[in-house]
């Protein structure tokens, strides 16, 4: 066989992995999950291998053999990072987890699979020991005397110093890791608590955890998940993004971890009260009176509901006065209201801050209309010592600049672009780093901190404008 015919069967495999890769992902997760509650000869076990059967097999068509690998959090299929959307993440998690639990590395594919062998061999899987040292070793000893065909495994280990790898683990996909799993706990939470189940804070308590940690670490990857618009997963994604926004100025509050940890909650649970109230907006409505005094219930209620919750513990009085007061404005205006006025608690200043900004940038929270977010931020910084605190203001401008992640700007040369930094050489200031769209620097990231031979700036913003009404989808130059 001539080289060129090789590299075409690799080429094809890989694009098969693209395209495959997260549906083999699923089928194996959901096969795990139905046989963990099914008898193996249910129905719905057997249509489930038969589905992931037929996936290894075609991509077994391109190639003799290949692997699935367990490196670091991700999964790859070979040397492709095998990559996942929201709604897959669960399955995703899962499957990371029941590997390390197994001290499994590679799942390996040599010849066709059936659905009875896949059956056999997720049966030894679920059957295994994990609280014993030797896991692995007995898993994999039960598998070679089972004599499954085309089947076997390899240890985890690792990644060698040298492996190419290494370049995945690093902080913007811990980042965006911890964005989706807060995403998903959230979710799970409000949903839980909608439909009366009994809601325990635990979950999400660990994905605040890994948000702290990555706003240190990953802030500028955290900020362009913030400016993603996308219908799926409103509310989760606003209550998410709050934090985020909130946990970036409590960073440069000089809060503690454990301050952070508890502002963060705070944060996600700001309107937990909301659940228990009917849909007051939509994303083609707007809010009326009635609609308007339906929701000013929902801080009260929020406490209510947040006195019912399970493991909120030292965080609860924070999570309860947040709730309650993060629509109150420092001119005693907002809702509310209150018999004797007090000071309003510093966690309800920087989420009131968070909470507006980012749902005057989104459409459906409280308007079908969303505000360009440098448009935004000017409106609010007019409010500034009125309705907002006018140093908590500023430091979430240091968080944002002037031109807020996600800014559609026209630069001085004509072209155009979506900011995706707001800096690579300081804090709220107003020349960004800027993805150029159209005009003589398509395709580049540029830095407008950047001067010519004569000490001048080689670009400035000239405007900026709103890209729904150019059809311009943000969400592709941001990811």
């Amino acid at each position: 066989m001539s080289s060129r015919t090789v590299a075409s069967f690799e080429e094809a495999f890989n694009q098969k992995v693209l395209s495959s890769g997260r549906i083999l992902v699923n089928q194996l997760a959901i096969l795990i999950k139905v046989a963990q509650m099914h008898d193996l000869r249910n129905e719905a076990v057997e249509k489930a291998a038969d589905a992931l059967a037929a996936t290894i097999n075609s991509l077994l068509e391109e190639r003799k053999g290949f692997s699935l690998l367990l490196i670091g959090e991700y999964l790859f299929i070979e040397d492709i990072r095998v990559k996942y959307n929201v709604e897959d993440f669960n399955n995703f998690d899962l499957l990371v987890n029941e590997f390390k639990k197994r001290k499994l590395g590679s799942l390996n594919f040599s010849t066709s699979v059936d659905k009875a062998g896949l059956i056999l061999f997720v049966s030894l899987f679920l059957s295994s020991d994990t609280a014993s040292e030797e896991v692995y070793q007995a898993l994999a000893r039960r598998v070679g005397e089972a004599g499954l065909s085309g089947i076997s495994t390899e240890e985890l280990k690792p990644p060698k110093a040298s492996s190419n790898f290494e370049k995945i683990v690093d902080a913007s996909k811990a980042a965006t890791r911890a964005y989706i799993r807060t995403v998903l706990r959230v979710k799970e939470l409000y949903e839980g608590i909608a439909q009366g189940s009994p809601a325990d804070i635990r979950k999400l308590k660990r994905a605040v955890q890994s948000l702290v940690d990555s706003v240190y670490k990953g802030e500028q990857t955290l900020l362009k998940l913030t400016a993603i618009r996308k219908k799926e997963d409103l509310m989760p994604r606003h209550y998410t993004n709050v934090g985020v926004l909130s946990l970036c100025i409590g960073k440069r509050l000089g809060l503690s971890k454990y301050q952070m940890a508890r502002l963060g909650m705070a944060a996600l649970l700001h309107d937990i009260g909301r659940q228990w109230l009917p849909r007051v907006t939509g994303e083609d409505e707007e809010l009326d009176f009635s609609a308007l005094e339906v929701l000013k219930k929902h801080p009260r209620m929020g406490v209510e509901t947040l006195l019912r919750l399970k493991g909120l513990n030292e965080v609860a009085v924070s999570a309860m006065i947040v709730a309650y007061e993060h629509h109150r404005n420092l001119d005693e205006s907002g809702y509310p209201q209150v018999v004797e006025p007090k000071e309003i608690n510093v966690y309800s200043r920087v989420v009131r801050i968070a909470d507006n900004f980012d749902a005057a940038t989104s459409s459906g929270i409280y308007s079908s209309i969303a505000i360009p977010p440098a448009k935004a931020l000017a409106i609010m910084r007019a409010r500034s010592g009125s309705y907002y605190d006018s140093g908590l203001f500023e430091l979430f401008m240091r968080v944002t600049g002037a031109y807020p992640v996600g800014t559609f700007a026209v630069l001085s040369d004509g072209s155009t672009g979506v900011v995706c930094s707001s800096g690579r050489r300081g804090e709220g200031f107003d020349r960004p780093v800027v993805k150029v769209i159209s005009g003589g620097a398509k395709g580049e990231e540029v830095d407008l901190t950047e001067k010519d031979g004569t000490g001048q700036y080689k670009w400035n913003i000239a405007g900026t404008l709103d890209p729904e009404q150019y059809r311009v989808n943000i969400y592709r130059y941001l990811i």
